[in-house]
């Protein structure tokens, strides 16, 4: 019984010193690979902080960007208000410019009317006044019409 004794006594302080050495042997493991994983972890976070700060000033761009879009499309319908205004003002003017020209042309062929009746009534009066050279020279001072064009 002694022997058993003592072979229970030996099992019972090795058992726990095996355990304890495997254990010891896990842990060096264990830990390297739990700074590993810390590592990785610090890493990630690090990652998750830039891309949320490049979302928030993306974010901010394309706020930028919208009311930019916003401010040019108020732009080009004012500009396009004042396209259909020019194209108004231009369809006028050459509208003026054949009435001015038309009544141009009316006053110019008035002027050479005004200047051939001018022209019958000298002859008409030189006609009748046969006598006297002065009466002829007042009557054609006097009928005598100039326009200039």
């Amino acid at each position: 019984m002694m022997s058993a004794r003592r072979g229970l006594l030996v099992l019972l302080v090795l058992a726990p010193l095996g355990l304890w050495g495997c254990a010891q042997e896990r842990n060096g493991a264990a830990s390297s690979k739990i700074r590993d994983l810390a590592a990785r972890n610090a890493k990630l976070e690090e990652d998750y902080r830039v891309a949320t700060s490049t979302a928030e000033s993306l974010r901010k761009k394309l706020a930028q960007a919208d009311t930019q879009r916003a401010e040019l499309a108020k732009q080009v319908e004012a500009l396009h208000e004042v396209v259909v205004e020019r194209d108004e003002l231009k369809r006028q003017v050459a509208s003026r410019t054949g009435e001015r020209d038309a009544l141009h042309s009316q006053l110019v062929q008035f002027s050479k009317e005004l200047q051939n009746l001018a022209g019958r009534i000298d002859a008409a009066a030189c006609g009748r006044v046969e006598g006297s050279g002065t009466r002829r020279a007042a009557a054609a001072s006097a009928t005598t019409v100039t326009l200039s064009p």
